[in-house]
């Protein structure tokens, strides 16, 4: 009887603890089921007369813990993705790759309202997503299955307003130091099909600092960032190029606008320069400019713009490189949903990204709210070089006639089923002119047309949320 009663005052007493905890803590459990079934004929870069179109379906599969309290944040994502069919039926050794963290980081909270008095002053340290404003420089890449993150340490300040954020990074591929093993130059990444960066960059940064400063008022929002990222140098000898000690650094500095002119209309503009020296360590003199405005009218929303982003002169080899680079961004949510222009695949004249003669694109983004559940949305674009195009080494049937890349068509129906049910299609094409087809790799025939259809299932249960009727 004793032990029974000693048991029952533990459990009591533990009870009892965890609820006056959970009362100071918030702890959060939710996931997400994303599969994407998709037909390609073209998507990314256009098809050849032999290409025959694919279908498949891609998953991921994520859990996501946080454990909250007045002084730090906790948070670990972890997130598995697959091609279905990719993987044999019972046990391989080879698997275990697609399985691993997608962010894992700790937040330590410094302000309060007796000594620092400001809305927040935190540190926040480890695997994590930097995103800002629109995602256009620096983003977490979500419509890609892996997504975006960083090993990174963040130091973020806001009060009434203001905001501030300072962000570093140092990578290294191990922490020995023995023969051979030297820490001090950093072999990038394993070659993957995923770049880490934009523009067929192919490699990982060594190390990165940013600060980012934004103001929030009744105008809008006015925002600045300093970008600073450094690559391992390189060094070609006998035709063998490895990584050598040292770094180029490139700059990236603007800032962008977003003010509301009246209930109605919005209004958006950046300007953004990119300095100092390339990857390969060539000096670097580039940038981008974009201005848009958004009109809603009732349940309709009209959206035209157009973005500037500087490139090369593709018939003369120059010293200085005039390409910009839209950093870490998400590509897919700006340049059209065909992903043609500053992703993986190289963009240049026989696909060489040094000879990319940038990019203008014209657009008109409409979306259409039938009601809470329902969206329609309609893109058009019409893409431009930025400089003129010289002719193709290995295509020299094609001749170059001004600017124009062509016409892309993206069309999107988004439906909640439930409050944690999405589902989504759409279809996408674009038509190419022989420009094109100079600037994308690999330099072989290509066809006049690509194509592309998705159906995405999107599943985010909160698993720790009472049960709602949907």
């Amino acid at each position: 009887m004793k032990k029974l009663l000693l048991r029952a005052l533990l459990l009591s007493g533990a009870s009892f603890i965890l609820l006056q905890h959970a009362a100071l803590a918030q702890l959060s459990f939710t996931g997400q089921l994303r599969t994407r079934t998709e037909f390609r004929d073209g998507q990314g870069t256009l098809p050849t007369p032999a290409t025959k179109a694919s279908v498949f379906t891609s998953q991921r599969t994520r859990l996501n813990l946080g454990y909250s309290t007045d002084r730090y944040h906790f948070f670990v994502s972890g997130q598995e993705i697959r091609v279905w069919g990719s993987d044999q039926s019972t046990i391989s050794n080879l698997e275990g790759s697609k399985l691993f963290l997608h962010q894992a980081w700790g937040e330590v909270i410094l302000s309060d309202t007796s000594t620092i008095k400001v809305d927040q002053l935190s540190i926040k340290a480890g695997r994590q997503e930097i995103l800002y404003d629109d995602s256009r420089l620096l983003g977490n890449l979500d419509w890609l299955q892996q997504a975006r993150r960083h090993d990174a340490i963040i130091i973020k300040f806001s009060h009434k307003g203001w905001q501030a954020d300072a962000g570093f990074a140092f990578n290294q591929n191990h922490g020995k130091d023995t023969p051979g093993k030297s820490g001090n130059i950093y072999q990038s990444i394993p070659a993957g099909p995923v770049a880490p960066g934009t523009n067929g960059i192919g490699m990982l940064y060594k190390s990165m600092q940013y600060g980012y400063f934004a103001r929030t008022g009744s105008f809008g929002k006015l925002s600045m960032l300093v970008f600073k990222d450094d690559f391992q140098k390189t060094a070609t000898v006998e035709g063998v190029t490895a990584f050598v000690e040292g770094v180029n650094s490139r700059i990236t500095v603007g800032g962008a606008l977003f003010s509301k002119l009246s209930g109605n209309l919005g209004l958006h503009a950046a300007a953004y320069y990119q300095g100092n020296n390339d990857r390969l360590g060539h000096t670097l003199d580039a940038y981008n400019l974009t201005l848009d405005a958004a009109y809603t009218s009732g349940k309709f929303t009209i959206n035209p713009g157009f973005d500037f982003l500087s490139g090369n002169n593709t018939a003369k080899q120059s010293k200085v490189n005039h390409r910009f680079d839209p950093l870490y961004c998400t590509p897919h949510k700006f340049w059209g949903f065909m992903d043609y222009f500053y992703v993986a695949d190289a963009f240049g004249v026989d696909g060489a990204p040094s000879r990319s003669p940038g990019l203008v694109d014209y657009f008109i983004r409409n979306k259409y709210k039938v009601n809470d559940k329902l969206l329609f949305a309609l893109d058009l674009h019409e893409f431009y070089a930025a400089n003129r195009i010289a002719p193709s080494e290995a295509l020299p049937h094609l001749k170059p006639s001004g600017r124009r890349f062509g016409t892309e068509i993206d069309f999107v129906v988004n439906y909640s089923i439930f409050r944690s049910v999405n589902l989504e299609a759409g279809y996408a094409t674009i038509f190419a002119t022989d420009n094109l087809k100079l600037v994308k790799a690999p330099a072989t025939a290509k066809e006049d047309r690509g194509q592309w259809a998705y159906l995405m299932l999107n599943i985010t249960p909160d698993f720790l949320a009472k049960a709602e009727k949907q």
